[in-house]
């Protein structure tokens, strides 16, 4: 009965991030820059955001022959995380796809995603859900391939 609970509660919180597919991320996004000194009212936040990937110039860079990676979010008062990708440039929020997500944050939040083959250049956003089950925020990366091709 308990499986049946967690598997329902994690249906609903899916749907409910789910359910908010402008063109644009959600308006209750908290930038992970500003200033983290403030007093937190409860809601929902994301103090930053990592990956094992190497970052060059605001990207972080898959070489080739890498097939997995992990992401992961440092948060507060949060109940469940979310990772999307999703094509870079406008109007793409809403043509994301779910790659995982992590409902227990006692190891830290984060997925560790096999990829395969896949060639990037793309934005993986983190969406943290609110323990008080109406905030939300959201933070993204940039994700980019490096292929050698011939003649280089």
């Amino acid at each position: 009965m308990r499986k049946n609970s967690i598997v329902l509660l994690l249906l609903i919180l899916i749907l409910s991030a789910c359910s908010h597919v402008d063109e644009k991320q959600p308006e209750e996004a908290v930038d992970a820059s500003a200033d983290q000194s403030e007093v937190s009212d409860g809601s929902a936040r994301i103090l930053k955001v990592s990956t094992d990937l190497e970052e060059e110039h605001n990207w972080f860079i898959v070489p080739e022959g890498v097939h997995t990676m992990t992401i992961s979010a440092e948060v507060e008062n949060v109940e469940t995380v979310l990772f999307w990708i999703s094509e870079t440039g406008t109007g793409t929020w809403a043509e994301r796809t779910l790659i995982g997500y992590d409902i227990d944050g006692s190891d830290g939040w984060s997925i560790t995603w096999e990829f395969g083959d896949r060639i990037f250049h793309d934005r993986i956003s983190i969406q943290a859900l609110g323990s008080d089950g109406v905030t939300r925020a959201s933070e993204s990366i940039g994700v980019h391939s490096i292929v050698e091709t011939d003649g280089e």
